[in-house]
């Protein structure tokens, strides 16, 4: 399967039409602007709207002759360089218009348009060649076993599990994958629903990619309302709630926030501590029975009016659980892949303590390797996680930098370093 080819961004439209708005909304956007910018320019108005001054000029033309705003002066005859204000009409209209919405920004793009492009970028038409997983995976200390099967999950891109006890690299596996997804995709900076804007582009979650083009490969004038950013992964953890599935309103302003798996539209979803969240796994699970299996999501404003969205996600759950606590067969199923990642033997402990010492600048010695082994997990019959060899050395190392002493890996700084964390 080859890798899908990157959309360019598309071409701005020349008219009100072709935004695919209603105008009376656009109107309203454009009055919220100017009630919260002042006395400003065409220009700056096309900037905060994300506009082409045609279309902006278009809209302007008809709050004018509506006698909605008034032109204050300018330095030419075009709409760019004239500036406009609100009359009374204007600024009463606007306090209405905030009312029902508080979103002031770049112009939406219709629902249907959205769709759209979230099919023709799918993450399910990319392939994910081997070579680039095991290179993302490759700062870990992970058997070939380990590494193989979670490249066989995320190269599905079925939802996956990764299971196990805590400190052997569950999480730091899912933030080396957040690079693995190849291409860069495009988003709009918001979604209009039902004359409702739902902001779809989140600056901690998406990655731009340079700055919007101004043209595209024709020398056209490009559509400022969509931003190109790397493939998303979104993270979620302990703090995750059945609001985050949903719709998000701020009350006070009035404006909508995609929800978590529409943000990773394009991308990969990692639920981290799955099963210790505030909902409860099976509940998570059975929110999302249909869109894993449809690539469909419903979400419903808050006037109760529903709609459907795009689930184009690679979902990725992280537990300490076992599978079995977390939800019964029927809901498990939908999890095509379980990977249970393991603490490492002492080959691979061995060679996370050389990785750990190299980075943090210690002298490595094998006897005192040995001496950590056999005193602190050999005698006491204690399992080896992967955490282990960071932690130890970082103890090590933040005692030589107090006490100006050697940085080395000795029996003795082994002995004072695992005196406090072995309690």
């Amino acid at each position: 399967m080859p890798v899908v080819t990157e959309i360019e961004q598309p071409t701005a439209p020349g008219t009100v039409a072709e935004l695919g708005l209603d105008l009376g909304f656009v109107a309203d956007l454009t009055l919220k602007t100017l009630y919260f910018a002042g006395n400003v320019s065409g220009s700056e108005l096309c900037d905060r709207m994300a506009l082409p001054v045609n279309v902006t000029g278009e809209i302007l033309g008809f709050l004018r002759r509506e006698r909605l705003c008034e032109v204050t002066g300018g330095t030419g005859l075009s709409a760019a360089t004239l500036f406009y204000t609100l009359t009374d009409a204007g600024l009463e209209r606007a306090t209405a218009a905030l009312a029902m919405s508080g979103y002031v920004g770049p112009a939406p793009v219709p629902l249907e348009t959205y769709f759209d492009y979230v099919r023709d970028q799918s993450v399910m038409k990319i392939d994910i060649p081997r070579e680039r997983i095991e290179n993302a995976l490759s700062a870990l200390v992970l058997d070939q076993r380990t590494i193989d099967l979670v490249g066989q999950a995320i190269s599905s891109k079925r939802a996956f599990l990764l299971f196990g006890p805590s400190g052997n690299g569950k999480s730091a596996t899912a933030d080396c994958l957040a690079n693995v997804l190849p291409g860069n995709i495009l988003i709009p900076r918001a979604v209009q629903v039902m004359h409702q804007v739902i902001q779809v582009f989140d600056p901690s979650s998406h990655e731009i990619v340079g700055e919007p083009s101004a043209r595209t490969s024709t020398g056209k004038m490009a559509d400022q309302r969509w931003l190109l950013i790397k493939r998303p992964v979104v993270f979620a953890a302990g703090e995750l709630a059945a609001s985050h599935l949903e719709l998000v309103l701020d009350d006070v302003h009035k404006t909508y926030e995609a929800p978590i798996q529409m943000k990773a539209n394009g991308g990969l979803l990692v639920i981290d501590d799955f099963g210790r969240q505030q909902l409860d796994a099976a509940y998570l699970l059975n929110r999302w029975i249909v869109p894993l299996e449809k690539g469909i999501d419903y979400l419903s404003l808050h006037n109760g009016a529903r709609f459907q969205v795009p689930f184009d996600v690679i979902p990725m759950f992280i537990t300490n659980r076992q599978p079995a606590e977390l939800a019964d067969d029927a809901f498990l199923r939908r999890i095509r892949y379980k990977v249970q990642v393991s603490g490492p033997n002492n080959e691979r402990f061995l060679e996370i303590l050389k990785r750990e010492c190299e980075k943090y600048d210690l002298e490595y010695h094998q006897t005192a390797a040995k001496h950590l082994i056999d005193k602190y997990f050999k005698k006491p019959a204690r399992e080896m996680r992967g955490c282990h060899p960071r932690d130890i050395v970082e103890a090590i190392a933040a005692a030589a930098t107090y006490q100006g002493t050697d940085r080395a890996l000795t029996t003795a700084t082994v002995d004072e370093a695992c005196d406090q964390y072995f309690v």
